[in-house]
């Protein structure tokens, strides 16, 4: 079967272990960091939880940067969440919700302070605006429809306010290097048409956005869409990419930013931690407590040879 296949270019800065690595957006940001993990890498993902929205996204990393201290937080049946996060950001106190999201803040900014990469997948331009608050929300937290005013934000409008955002990164981290990518998991609730009016107008934003010095663009919308467009490549509900696919988009990723030192490194350390969990059928055996002593000796040269990695 023929594939619709195109190159990925080699980008000029490569990622190795020693790095910090932060991302922020839609859960397609979760899966590609969660690989990131697997392969040893210091990471850290979505710390209000999975958001689709850029503006929601713009002002989280501006408010963090400006130790703005917010307390948009709502009660439903006595839990208290935040507009500005997802549901698993809560607590049964405001005052408690309110120290966590500060807290959250505040070591994000250390974070993004150090981090050398900022992955950032926009999902949807399709916004929730609060009508009372003015402001697009994260999460509706499954309140009355009648809060919130649907609304397509408009490519304009949000390059106006990451133009700022990436202003304010740049004077905080100038070192900070930030790859923009459009999620492709289809937001199907909004209608198949309407998404991809909203995938258009996302894909418009980044390369605009990617005409910054340090900012660019990895297409893994184009290859989940594009090249990978058999639904063998989707979980059951046909909208979002299954396991093969990511590992398809991450061997991408890879090749394009990883020295091969890298690609031996991670290599190496999914092994070991694979070998790990190895469930041994006779672990009393000579055969298996041959394999764990290996183990441990190969584990204990590749920990000396990477001293910055942790298992």
């Amino acid at each position: 079967m023929h594939t619709l296949s195109f190159e990925i270019p080699e980008y000029s800065s490569k990622i190795d272990h020693t790095q910090q690595i932060l991302f922020l957006g839609s859960c397609f940001s979760d899966d590609i960091s969660e690989r990131f993990h697997e392969n040893g890498f210091n990471v850290d993902a979505n710390p209000f939880g999975t958001i689709f929205h850029p503006t929601v996204l713009a002002r989280f990393i501006d408010e963090t940067i400006q130790g703005i201290e917010t307390e948009r937080i709502l009660n439903r049946k006595d839990v208290f969440l935040s507009w500005d996060a997802g549901a698993k950001k809560y607590a049964m106190s405001l005052a408690e919700l309110s120290s966590q999201l500060n807290d959250t803040r505040a070591a994000w900014k250390e974070r993004l302070r150090n981090a050398e990469y900022l992955f950032i997948t926009f999902g949807t331009a399709h916004a929730y605006v609060h009508q009372e608050l003015n402001i697009a929300v994260g999460n509706c937290h499954k309140m009355p429809s009648s809060l919130f005013q649907k609304e397509l934000t408009t490519s304009a409008e949000m390059l106006h306010q990451w133009q700022y955002t990436l202003n304010l990164l740049k004077a905080f981290n100038p070192l900070l290097k930030v790859f923009f990518t459009v999620s492709p998991v289809r937001q199907i609730k909004d209608g198949i048409i309407e998404n991809n009016h909203s995938k258009s107008i996302l894909i418009q934003l980044v390369h605009d956005l990617v005409k910054q010095e340090n900012c660019f663009y990895f297409p893994s919308y184009e290859i989940v869409i594009d090249e990978l467009r058999d639904y063998r490549y989707f979980k059951e509900d046909l909208v979002h990419p299954n396991e093969l696919a990511i590992q398809y988009i991450w061997e991408k990723l890879s090749k394009s930013l990883f020295t091969v030192q890298t690609d031996v490194i991670a290599n190496t350390y999914l092994s070991i931690k694979r070998s790990e969990h190895h469930l041994a059928l006779h672990p009393e055996s000579e055969e298996s407590i041959k394999f764990q002593e290996q183990l441990v000796l190969r584990k204990k040269e590749f920990l000396e040879k990477n001293p910055n990695l942790k298992f």
